[in-house]
């Protein structure tokens, strides 16, 4: 029976790590190339406009469905030279979340200051 569970969750999470994987890449695809868009209309309108925030927060949300397939990962690994790998992968990738949380904080920080400029 313990058999039959251990392939049920590795056939499970064979299927489900890959979909996670690209729910990540989409979502990061798609706030860069959002934030692009709203880059050119910047360029072009003169007009000033945060990119890099909600570039952040694409990325974040990104790396929150990638970091869960590792995570995933772990519950079907073998040996310890693929753990320490997965853990590496993650603490690189919490790294990378942490520092875009910050830019996300200054960046929010930077959109009050101004509104409180502008409505001096």
């Amino acid at each position: 029976m313990g058999e039959l569970l251990e392939n049920v969750i590795e056939f499970v999470i064979a299927f489900v790590v890959p979909v996670l994987e690209l729910m990540g890449i989409f979502i990061v695809a798609e706030a860069a190339l959002m934030c692009f868009g709203r880059y050119l209309y910047c360029l072009v309108t003169r007009r000033k406009i945060h990119v890099k925030g909600r570039l952040a927060i694409g990325l974040l949300l990104g790396l929150e469905f990638m970091m869960t397939a590792e995570i995933l990962k772990t519950i079907v690994v073998r040996d310890t030279k693929e753990l320490l790998i997965l853990g590496g992968v993650v603490i690189l990738r919490g790294i990378l979340a942490f520092e875009l949380k910050q830019e996300e904080k200054e960046e929010r920080e930077e959109d009050r200051e101004e509104a409180g400029h502008s409505a001096e």
